[in-house]
């Protein structure tokens, strides 16, 4: 999951930033609750996956959340027992592998029935895993958010061709990932250098892009009725 960059911060941009991230972690962790009941009655292992992925993003934001607050904060501990320019590398991979195997984990929602789950899931965290190293090694979340662009686009072909026998071409599945994918968008330019938009258009991205996932949320509710 996509997150700040550490060389751009400003204290008055604080309260909106910790807002938005705080905003959805809680709507990632209502989605998580809201399909429990759901998952209980079927079992069924695309609604399992489904709403593992978005403990996983709930997680990814909590510690962006989390990082942010280091990142505002005045207090010397950190600075005295870990240095902040080494916090940002460990929390870029960790963030990094959680919304990765996430994208990956909408991708097995869709496909769980045509391949092996165990093999799926072995490949699938090995995968976030290297994405992961990756991003770590070059420390760049850019590069995190357009690898993370080309597995969510994985994710919205694959929910494409396993709805495709249905009689609605954009069944519910299809929305909800398209509403990710133009979520994932938005958070992009959210987070990119301060220069490249003001703290206005910044603000707007954000209320824009929260209004998105809250129809996510919304889309799943009425998904479950």
């Amino acid at each position: 999951m996509p997150m700040p960059q550490h060389h751009f911060f400003n204290p008055l941009m604080f309260i909106p930033e910790i807002t938005y991230t705080l905003i959805v972690f809680i709507i990632c962790l209502l989605i998580y609750l809201k399909t429990k009941e759901a998952y209980n009655l079927t079992k069924h292992k695309g609604i399992m996956y489904f709403r593992d992925a978005f403990l996983l993003f709930g997680i990814a934001y909590l510690i962006r959340f989390l990082f942010e607050i280091i990142q505002f904060s005045t207090m010397t501990f950190f600075d005295a027992f870990i240095p902040r320019r080494f916090i940002f590398p460990i929390v870029l991979l960790i963030m990094g592998y959680l919304s990765s195997i996430g994208i990956l984990y909408l991708v097995f929602s869709t496909i769980w029935k045509k391949i092996n789950n165990k093999v799926m899931i072995i490949i699938g965290h090995i995968i976030a895993l290297t994405l992961s190293i990756i991003v770590f090694l070059t420390q760049s979340h850019t590069l995190m958010l357009y690898l993370q662009i080309i597995l969510l686009l994985i994710a919205v072909v694959t929910s494409m061709f396993s709805h495709q026998k249905k009689k609605k071409w954009f069944s519910q599945a299809k929305v909800l990932y398209l509403l990710i994918f133009i979520f994932w968008i938005m958070n992009m330019w959210i987070i990119s250098p301060r220069w490249m938009f003001a703290p206005e258009i910044k603000s707007t991205l954000q209320i824009i892009s929260l209004t998105v996932f809250i129809i996510i949320y919304y889309k799943v509710v009425k998904w479950l009725k």
